[in-house]
């Protein structure tokens, strides 16, 4: 086996496998630890123009989520997207108005404010739990990035967990730190634009909590795919359901459209920007989300799935006729084992180096999240940064059961008897190496996080490493120590 030295010596293939190694001492230095800008007072002051900006352009109605009733979103029909919003054609003009206004002002890029390419992952609260598993895959698989991890404030941050990443190359970031009025932000979906624009970094790989890499991502960033346009997106399932309305107040037709969209939606769970290119598309996505809520998520999904902030970012780039990939490839959806072999459980985006073959390069596990504590704890407490501001303030004990003490759960029997959650389409021999193991990858990751660390707990570590054993041939299993997943 080759020493820490020679591996970090080496110039690794894109997908080379590197083990877990058990050295306390880490030698390696090629990881960066990402500084605090010295430019984000800048950034702060640029953001608090956008809001006032965005606070005298807001929409003239409300537009509620409601399920559609007497058809399906799923084959949408002319008729079915015409009838679903209340909105008249004197709103839809005032509307137009107030979006060519915001337009119009929109800031030019702020040179010099940022440098480099990084990983930006949102977490805090519940989320940081499934952040920890993608964070170790990210290390686990080779990546050398910088990573920055954005929570609301330090009321999210779990205990001693940012001191554990530092080390990494992955340091924490808080949004209240550069926009301290957070009361148009209600919902967590809002939160995607603000931790991709106040990064410090000029190019961004964004990835949601649960949607993690299976290969090393860093080639990513030289794909032609991204590299012509500066703006890479991946689709979801659905075709679009946007309003008839939103061609024309975005301003990309002078009348109601009267034919159904021929484009399919995006599934924002990881997305790679270079912000230089495309900062007026990400200050235009910033005013949706801003209003996203109470307009635009309705106006651009109507009675569809993917409510939320996925068509933010297209429609931006739509509205600015602005250059952007998208990946020609399906999503591959990952099913699962036992009572969920015919359930999709998770999606394999592919990788944009490969236009003719779907080679897998993220799986956003979207319905089982790959948190340790809610797979592998009997009864556990909810640690104090994931509840809710009324339940802190009472001083209320929360707990939740985990997959494995739920008989209804549909992989209660995986984790107690030993065998896979996912089935293996998508899941094996995805490197030129033929070795990778996707799944596996994953839980020596969440053993890691079981047994060191913020999240670590003992009874959670015995089970987990039980099932690894139960499941897998071969496990090298994570032993003591402080030491990091940087390879």
């Amino acid at each position: 086996m080759l020493s820490i030295l020679q591996l970090c010596r080496l110039r690794l293939p894109v997908n080379y496998h590197v083990p877990f190694l058990q050295d306390a001492e880490w030698p390696c230095e090629s990881v960066a630890i990402p500084s605090i800008p010295e430019w984000s007072p800048g950034v702060s002051e640029q953001w608090s123009q956008l809001q006032e900006l965005f606070g005298a352009h807001p929409p003239n109605l409300v537009l509620k989520y409601r399920k559609f009733v007497g058809g399906t979103m799923a084959k949408p029909t002319t008729r079915l997207l015409a009838n679903y919003l209340d909105m008249t054609i004197p709103e839809a003009i005032f509307m137009r108005k107030k979006h060519a206004s915001v337009v119009q002002s929109l800031p030019t890029y702020p040179a010099g404010a940022f440098a480099g390419r990084g990983i930006v992952v949102l977490a805090g609260g519940k989320y940081s739990e499934i952040a920890a598993t993608t964070l170790g895959m990210i290390r686990l698989l080779g990546s050398r990035l910088p990573v920055e991890v954005w929570m609301v404030d330090r009321i999210e941050e779990k205990e001693a967990w940012c001191e554990e990443l530092s080390p990494q190359g992955i340091v924490c970031r808080f949004i209240s730190d550069y926009s301290p009025d957070m009361s148009a932000f209600t919902h967590h979906y809002q939160l995607k634009i603000l931790a991709i624009m106040f990064s410090s970094f000029v190019e961004v790989l964004y990835l949601d909590a649960d949607s993690m890499p299976v290969v090393n991502p860093d080639p990513i960033f030289d794909a032609p795919a991204y590299v012509d346009t500066g703006a890479l997106l991946w689709p979801d399932y659905w075709r679009a359901t946007e309003s008839p309305f939103t061609p024309y107040i975005i301003g990309r037709s002078v009348r109601k459209s009267t034919t159904i969209p021929h484009f399919k939606t995006v599934e924002a769970g990881q997305m790679l920007w270079n912000k230089e290119k495309h900062w007026k598309s990400l200050c235009l996505s910033a005013y949706y989300n801003y209003y996203g809520p109470t307009y635009f998520y309705t106006l651009f999904t109507q009675g569809g799935p993917g409510w939320g902030d996925k068509d933010t970012f297209p429609t931006a780039l739509r509205a600015l006729k602005a250059n952007w990939t998208m990946i020609p490839h399906r999503l591959e959806p990952q099913g699962g084992t036992g009572e969920r072999a015919h359930s999709v459980i998770a999606m394999m985006q592919a990788d944009p180096a490969d236009k003719e073959k779907f080679r897998p390069l993220f799986l956003h596990s979207n319905f089982i999240k790959l948190s340790v504590r809610r797979l592998m704890c009997a009864e556990c407490i909810e640690d104090p940064s994931s509840l809710s501001a009324g339940q802190r303030l009472t001083g209320e004990m929360v707990t939740f059961k985990g997959s494995i003490s739920n008989h209804s759960n549909p992989i209660w029997e995986q984790l107690n008897m030993g065998g896979r959650i996912f089935t293996t389409r998508g899941m094996h021999g995805l490197n030129n190496m033929g070795s990778l193991d996707t799944e596996k990858d994953i839980w020596r990751v969440m053993e890691r996080v079981a047994c060191v660390g913020a999240f670590s707990d003992e009874k959670i570590c015995q089970r987990t490493r039980r099932h690894l054993d139960r499941t897998f041939a071969n496990v090298t299993r994570w032993e003591g120590g402080s030491e990091r997943m940087c390879s």
